[in-house]
């Protein structure tokens, strides 16, 4: 009698401990996979990118600023003003700062980059944008013309005008129009200076 009753407990024991290891395996990946996913969308976030370049303390400003200018394409400025607790407009002026470190294959991402600006922040990217098109006028157009989204183009378009709202506009806009006269350009090129004309005329 004594014998099969150890058997018994014995067996009894295996059975729980294997029924309880097998809960743990099955529970453990569960726990883990929520957060990682969670951690890589917002890392892949552009305004979370640029900010971690932006308060990069081992970069120059100059590294800062080209490693910047190739990822700004899409960036919404109210989620950076949020995560960057409200260094949006130091931004830009890092970047206006170092405008000469931007180049024709930045234009693209630049103009890419006026979701949710307002206030000063917009006056900031107006300066950007107007100085590269004084001067690189060629150059600025082609990559608007470029673009394929028209409501970026034409904020594009706004943020300069209002730049070149401050010197003297009839001047601008004869100039404009000599240029766009003289010049091989095609439609979309066109288009280009007939709207920032536009926008001239109705700042």
């Amino acid at each position: 009698m004594f014998k099969p009753n150890i058997a018994y407990l014995f067996l009894i024991a295996v059975l729980f401990l294997g029924t309880a290891c097998s809960s743990n395996q099955a529970e453990t990946p569960t726990s883990s996979s929520e957060p990682a996913t969670t951690a890589v969308i917002d890392y892949n976030s552009t305004a979370e990118n640029v900010f971690s370049l932006y308060k990069a303390e081992e970069m120059s400003s100059e590294d800062k600023v080209k490693n910047m200018l190739a990822q700004l394409e899409g960036i919404d400025w109210t989620e950076y003003n949020r995560l960057s607790n409200g260094k949006t407009l130091a931004t830009l002026e890092l970047l206006y700062t170092h405008r000469s470190l931007i180049k024709p294959e930045h234009y693209r991402s630049l103009f890419l980059a006026t979701t949710n600006l307002d206030g000063a922040s917009a006056e900031q990217y107006a300066a950007i944008a107007g100085e590269l098109f004084t001067k690189d006028t060629e150059g600025v157009v082609q990559a608007l013309a470029d673009l394929s989204d028209d409501a970026n183009r034409q904020s594009v378009i706004s943020s300069i005008a209002y730049h070149l709202g401050y010197q003297d506009v009839s001047q601008v806009k004869q100039e404009l129009e000599q240029w766009q006269t003289d010049k091989g350009l095609g439609d979309p090129e066109k288009n280009v200076i007939s709207s920032l004309i536009a926008a001239l005329n109705n700042p």
